[in-house]
Order: structure tokens, then sequence, then C-alpha cells
């Protein structure tokens, strides 16, 4: 019967969707914002310090939103280091020391208005700058080390040790407790992943150490960076990540199999392996989490568009996709909100989360309700058989109305979860992860070290490099990709400085100037995606901080530090694009990235890259090679000030 159900569901989807194509104008032409997915994930992430104290708050906090058609909370329960809820294995959260059993009453209250209640647990994160937290506060042996030997990250926050048994049985007898004493409908992993390597390299406790060399031969403190013990030390540490998943996917099921698992994680997959160890993919591979919910915070939608579509293509049905949208920038956050959840139901996706209640104001609620979530929907991955069923019944009827884009929508989305569903019943034997998208070069080349001189001739900034003072300025060739092969066309920056600024220029060669992209056209808009120029600067030469700014051929600016492009510094440039060429000149205030006017042999870490498009693939182009992301700031080159 169930067999017969299947096939006559797909036959009519296949039939409706033949039909649509016939005789239906483009899905696209209409606002994705307002349409009613009928079926779709509305997630709201509960941070602790807006979770209600008395039965009376979060009975209006639910109410809240309620009232804006959220069908999901992810409230803050384990954090810091401490439980929120009466917890007979953790202390309770200061914070919480006098209130009532807030978990409790936050289901009791969801649970009666509809809406699902998956606690979010912090993992491997425990304590913070001000505190350590109860769990490695009683067990100080359990923390995780960087490189040089500090607890404290450079982000700020403790960690547990992903390799310590006793650390990792703690954490799932913690989680277990939820699930068997409390009727939640999921649980949400957070920080489920290494602290960030971006700043400092991490995962290097004497534990990991002894583990790694008993195993591989080597101690990881060796490990030269480009030989074949990096995919080892990779992979090592990666395991670590993916088995605990594994086991806290079959814990959950086994205790209750109706509790979703679901993990917040790194919007890029590729960078969310290299820098956290967090190999997602093969945690969808396996079926161990139910949806994954990559967090997405950018105000640049364009750059949002890029990652969900990085993440729906890699997941490729074989999970729910919800991604993250971010609402802390206040100024523009209602506006962002509604077009990121736009474009996320375009790319067919099944929801979003939104990040986070502290944020979340009047304005969000009328403007959901109003708006994007003006209807209830129900949740994708609650029996998503029926809910296809649903969705292809309700195409059905729009079609027959008339209304054809969005019978077309609701169908795809249809399909979508068919496809999903029937992923979900299909037998898989266990998946290998992949190796590490590590480039490890047969001959590393050498980073470069270049002196530039001071001048006392005036610059003008108006791209056309016709100031004497550029003349006297070192020359430095862009001459490789950034995996290291040789660059196929000349790139050339020019560098000097004065008593208030640091001067660069670069000459671009193009023999398809036509070909020029220029998209981004507003502050902070992702530029390297065009054909555009890239700085990243670390005035300190101690490679882990770094301000980042990027040009296009139409003068957008882009800046950033480290990777948050909230930073905004004062700087100025201009491009002048020619027959078989463009250039581009640029002058950054000393005062804009923190640092004073340099002495006379001051040493400052620096990148000069360049990207272009005209060739019809995205080309890298650089001064010194990362062998992956520029974001790589042991692989910056030096500059001496003269």
């Amino acid at each position: 019967m169930r067999f017969y159900s299947l096939v006559h569901h797909m036959l009519r989807l296949l039939i409706f969707l033949i039909s649509a194509m016939l005789c239906a104008s483009a899905v696209g032409a209409f606002d994705y914002r307002c349409i009613d997915p009928v079926v779709e994930t509305r997630a709201i992430w509960v941070d602790a310090g807006a979770i209600p104290q008395t039965p009376e708050g979060i009975r209006q906090l639910v109410a809240d939103y309620r009232r804006a058609n959220i069908n999901l909370l992810f409230p803050e329960i384990i954090a810091r280091g401490y439980a929120i809820y009466p917890s007979k294995l953790l202390a309770r959260d200061p914070r919480f020391a006098n209130a009532p059993d807030v978990l409790a009453l936050l289901i009791a209250e969801a649970h009666a208005a509809g809406i699902e209640v998956h606690p979010w647990v912090w993992v491997f994160r425990a304590g913070y700058t001000k505190d350590k937290g109860a769990i490695l506060g009683t067990h100080p042996d359990w923390t995780e080390l960087s490189q040089d030997g500090k607890e404290l990250s450079p982000n700020g926050g403790y960690w547990i040790s992903p390799v310590v048994p006793e650390a990792r049985d703690f954490l799932a007898e913690l989680f277990a407790e939820l699930v068997r004493e409390y009727d939640i409908d999921g649980l949400h992993l957070d920080y489920i992943r290494y602290e960030s390597e971006t700043a400092a390299p991490y995962g290097y406790s004497e534990l990991s150490r002894t583990l790694f060399r008993r195993q591989y031969g080597v101690d990881p403190f060796e490990i030269d960076k480009y030989s074949f013990h990096r995919y080892e030390w990779q992979k090592f540490r990666e395991r670590q990540i993916n088995t605990f998943v594994q086991r806290i996917a079959l814990q959950t099921r086994s205790l209750k199999p109706h509790v979703m698992l679901s993990a917040a994680v790194g919007a890029d997959p590729k960078t969310a392996r290299l820098h956290l160890m967090q190999n997602w993919q093969n945690w969808v591979d396996n079926k161990w989490i139910d949806f994954v919910v990559p967090m997405v915070y950018t105000n640049n939608d364009q750059n949002f568009r890029s990652l969900v579509t990085i993440e729906r293509d890699l997941i490729c049905g074989r999970t729910l996709l919800v991604p993250g949208i971010s609402i802390m920038d206040r100024a523009t956050s209602v506006e962002r909100m509604t077009s990121q959840i736009g474009i996320a139901r375009e790319l067919q996706t099944a929801g979003e989360s939104l990040f986070a209640s502290s944020y979340f104001q009047e304005a969000n609620a009328t403007t959901l309700s109003a708006g994007p979530y003006a209807r209830p929907t129900k949740l994708p991955f609650r029996e998503p058989w029926v809910r296809s069923q649903e969705l292809c019944d309700r195409a059905v009827q729009l079609r027959k109305e008339g209304k054809e884009d969005e019978a077309g929508f609701l169908a795809d989305r249809s399909v979508m979860l068919a496809n999903y569903a029937k992923y979900l019943e299909t037998e898989i034997p266990y998946v290998l992860p992949t190796p590490p998208p590590l480039d490890i070069p047969e001959f590393v080349v050498p980073l470069p070290r270049v002196e530039i001189p001071r001048t006392s001739l005036h610059i003008r900034i108006d791209g056309k490099l016709d100031d004497a003072a550029w003349r006297s300025a070192t020359a430095v060739k862009l001459s490789y990709t950034n995996t290291g092969a040789p660059a196929q066309v000349d790139t050339t920056a020019y560098l000097t400085w004065d008593e208030s600024n640091l001067y660069i220029a670069f000459e671009c060669n193009e023999p398809e100037v036509e070909k020029i992209k220029a998209k981004a056209a507003v502050r902070d808009e992702p530029t390297f995606y065009d054909d555009s120029v890239e700085i990243f600067i670390d005035p300190t030469g101690n490679r882990r901080s770094y301000f980042h700014i990027s040009t296009n051929t139409i003068e957008t600016r882009y800046d950033a530090k480290l990777t948050n492009p909230n930073w905004n510094g004062e700087w100025k440039t201009a491009t002048k694009v020619e027959n078989d060429k463009w250039t581009t000149e640029i002058a950054i205030p000393f005062s804009t990235l923190g640092a004073s006017e340099p002495t006379i042999g001051s040493e400052w870490a620096i990148n000069l890259a360049r990207n272009r498009t005209t060739s019809g693939n995205l080309e890298y182009l650089t001064w010194a090679v990362p062998y992956g992301s520029f974001h790589t700031p042991d692989r910056f080159g030096t500059i001496v000030f003269r």
C-alpha cells in the first residue's frame, strides 16, 4: 500500500511538473518573501540572556514567537560550562541560580503553542575570558591547548579537548540527561568542533600529542606544514569530532527516536574543515544529523546567496538545509532578514534560523507576521512524505487557479522533500571521509621579503600611476596563483609610504578588458568575486590578526578585520581601465589600522592579490603563495620600511 501511494505521488508530481514547464511562466518573476511555502522551518536561537526567569516571562516570550509564526526554538541550555536547568551532572549557570526550571516551563508553553523545542548545547567550548566554567573548573586536565601552550584561545574561549575519553563520556551523559528527563523535540549541537585555527593552531594538549605520536610516529609540534603528516594531523582531529557526532546520534535515537539532531556549523564547508576540523559533509553522508544549520552571518545578500548555494549543492538532498540568518545589526536587520529569507526560499532550502533572541525586536516580529511568516507552516522533518504530498496537492490547486509561479515553487519544494524522504529510507553503508582539502605542494615557494622606500612626493589617488613617487616605489610581481602555479597574465604592485599612509598600486594587464566583471557596487559587497585586487595587512607582524582590503574596477570598497566586514577603515582608492590593462591606486592611513608611523626598519606582514574572471574561471593571483585561502597569515610576505 505504501509503495502504491509513493508511486502515485511521484507520478502526480511528474505530470504536474511537465505541465508546469510547458505552460507556466518562469518561476522567479515574483517576490519569494511573500509566498506561502506551506512547509518551512522557522527557527530562532534563544540565547540564555534572553530566556526569562519567570513563568509569566516565558509565557510572553512564547506568545511573541507564536504571533510571528516561528515554529522552532533553539534555547541555549548548556553554555559556558554550565547548565541553565537543574542538572544532576553539571553546576547551574549562576545567572539562573534562583530561577525555576526554565527549560520545563519553556517546553510546556511552546508545546501548547505548537512550537518545537530543540535545546541548544555547547559541546567542546566550555568557558570564556572571565570564567572557565564548571566543567573545566572541575576538570582542568580536560582543557585543550593552542600550539603555543595557551588555554585561553585568541577568540576568548576555553575548550574541552575532544580526545579525552572521560570528557567525551561526561558530555554524552549530560546530553542523554536532557533527552531522558525532558520532553524535548530535538537536540541542537553548537561548538561541535575545535577552536578556529585562523588566529592560532589548536588541538595541542599533551594527550592529543601523545595519541597522535603513538599512531603516526611524529609529534604534532614537529609537523612541517607542507608534509604528508599534515594530512594525518588534520584527519586525526577531524576524527575526534566525527566520532563524537556519531555517538550522540546513535545515543539520542536509541533513547527517543523522534528527537531530531541538528548542528550549527561553519557556513563555508571547506573553511569549516580546514580551520575548525568540522567535516559536516561526512555527518550528512552518514545520516548522523537530521538537518544542518550553517551560520551564514553576513550583511551582504550576494555573499549569503553564494554560501547557501555551495551548501545546497554539497548536501544534494541528503539532509535538510536551514541556513542561519543574523539579525544582530539592528540598523539593517529587518530589511536584511526578509531579503535573506527570500533568497533561502528561492534556493529551495528547508527554512531558516534567526540569530538571535537578544536582537529580536518588535520590528522583526511585525515584519515577519505581516510578510514572510504571514501564515503558519509545518516542519519539513516531521513526516516528510506527508509534507511532500501536501505541497503537491497545494501546487495542483494553485495551478488550477492560474498561479503558475507559486505552483512551480511548491512543486519543486515537494520534489525536494520527496527526495529527502526517499533518501532517509535508503540503506547506506558507512561513508568514509573525503581527503582533507589541503594543498601540499612538491615545492614550496619561499615567502617574499622586500624593502619599501619612504617618499616625500605627493601622490594623487586617481588611478593613473603617473605621479613621480611611483617611479621610485618598490615594484613586485604577482607571479603565482594561490596554489603556486605560474600566473598566466602580468600583474605588478608598487609600494611606498610617507608619514601618514601606506601607498599600494596595482597594474593589471588584461588582454580581454571587455570581459571584466564588476558586480559589487555597494560598500562591503564581496568585491573579491569580481575582477579585483586584495591586500592583507598585519601591522604587528605576529601573523595572527590582520586587516583585509579589496576593491574592484568600479572602485567599490570592501574591508574587514580578519573576516568581519563590520570593520570599516578610512582609506582611498581609484581605478582606471584602459585598452589592455587596468590600474588601481590605494592610500591606507596608518591610523585606520591602529598603527603609528613606522620607524625605519619596521617589518609588517602583508600579502597582495588579484582576482581575475575574464578567462571564464576565477583566477587567484598572488605575491606570497598561501597554498589555499588568502586568509593564511603565516604565508604573508614581509615589507620592511626604509
